[in-house]
């Protein structure tokens, strides 16, 4: 099993979307390797981001591959009842897991909806792969 690790920057509410790289795949045997789980953990001392029904925050963690996006493997919403809180993990539902070739990329994209909500720096992005 490989794991990924990246910091995610601030973003204001309303700010334009980020992209951040998270990784790219050094080895897998080319057979039968898959995204199992994406994660978010805000560091400690995070000022916790309590999700809402409308203008909020969405992460997205795309695959890529020779530079083209395969597309979006994982992605969540902060609404109600889902929030950023210091040192305590979120997992992000993988919702198109696509097979995992050496030298593929992942990245996450904070892509602010309406007014949208604050993010504060450092908020670890993670994907696992086996």
């Amino acid at each position: 099993m490989s794991h990924y690790t990246q910091p995610l920057p601030a973003q204001t509410a309303g700010g334009a979307t980020s992209t951040t790289l998270i990784g790219t795949v050094e080895t897998t045997d080319d057979q039968g390797n898959n995204l199992v789980a994406v994660t978010l953990t805000p560091p400690a001392g995070f000022s916790t981001v309590t999700g809402v029904a409308t203008n909020n925050v969405t992460l997205n963690v795309r695959q890529l591959r020779a530079g083209v996006a395969l597309g979006t493997v994982a992605s969540l919403q902060l609404v109600s009842g889902t929030n950023l809180v210091a040192e305590t993990p979120l997992n992000v539902p993988v919702t198109a897991p696509l097979g995992v070739q050496r030298s593929d990329v992942f990245d996450v994209q904070m892509v602010q909806n309406g007014t949208g909500l604050a993010v504060g720096a450092g908020v670890l992005a993670q994907v696992e792969i086996n």
